[in-house]
């Protein structure tokens, strides 16, 4: 019989050892491209942005103003707007040295392309505030409510610490500043966060002050977390 020619048997191995290595071949190749999908869906572990932040403080009395907030920054390397709050509070000068500032923001945050969320957020803040020699020290502490769309819910306690010193740069009067902000949050319980920051506040008069400086994060937690920012700070007091 023709199927026991051992020509034909010969072929029918010759062709069923080319199918194994083509199965083979397709099935490593398949295996790369999701590799490499996989890779470049990964969100990306740092960016550079664009912070902006403009505050508006009228005063109700001698220690208590009314004082709006409005946020955005530019990210995915300053490409378009990540990050935009709004919001209210109000501050309480609460004796020579400590603010109290409890407010309340609307945050919708695009930090990739496949990461879109809204929050609300309650913030307890306490600032200490007092003089040691040229240099002003600040102590300010958070206390932050994040409820979060979508969950979960999660809580952040941020300490940052401040010191300014006075500098002329001929004509110009301005205050330089140093800080350093640590973030804990409640589902890594864990210390996640660290901010370092540089810069300069400049009182243009009494009812506008500008600030500016450049920041460092680093975040194990966050995508993307590793960011380099250049930061501005409009206040404006009515």
């Amino acid at each position: 019989m023709i199927h026991g020619h051992p020509h034909f048997l010969s072929l029918c191995g010759s062709t069923r050892a080319l199918i194994g290595r083509l199965v083979l071949i397709l099935a490593l190749t398949s295996a790369g491209c999701v590799t490499i999908f996989a890779q470049s869906a990964k969100p990306p572990s740092d960016d550079i942005q664009i912070w902006t932040e403009t505050q508006v403080a009228i005063p109700l009395d001698s220690k208590v103003s009314l004082v709006l907030v409005g946020i955005v920054r530019f990210g995915r390397n300053v490409s378009r707007p990540v990050n935009e709050r709004i919001g209210a509070g109000v501050s309480f000068k609460a004796g020579k040295h400590l603010t109290l500032f409890p407010f309340y923001l609307r945050v919708a945050s695009q930090p990739t392309a496949g990461s879109h969320s809204t929050e609300d957020r309650i913030t307890l803040e306490a600032t200490f505030k007092f003089p040691a020699g040229r240099f002003t020290i600040a102590d300010r502490n958070r206390v932050e409510f994040h409820i979060h769309h979508p969950a979960p819910n999660f809580t952040q306690y941020r300490n940052r610490m401040q010191i300014e010193h006075p500098v002329k740069l001929g004509k110009l009067e301005i205050d330089a500043f140093v800080a350093d902000e640590v973030f804990y949050d409640s589902i890594a319980n864990a210390w996640i966060r660290n901010r370092a920051y540089v810069g300069a506040i400049k009182k243009i008069n009494k009812h506008f002050t500008l600030e500016l400086y450049c920041v460092r994060q680093n975040d194990s937690h966050s995508h993307p977390g590793d960011i380099n920012a250049l930061g501005s700070t409009f206040k404006f007091r009515l």
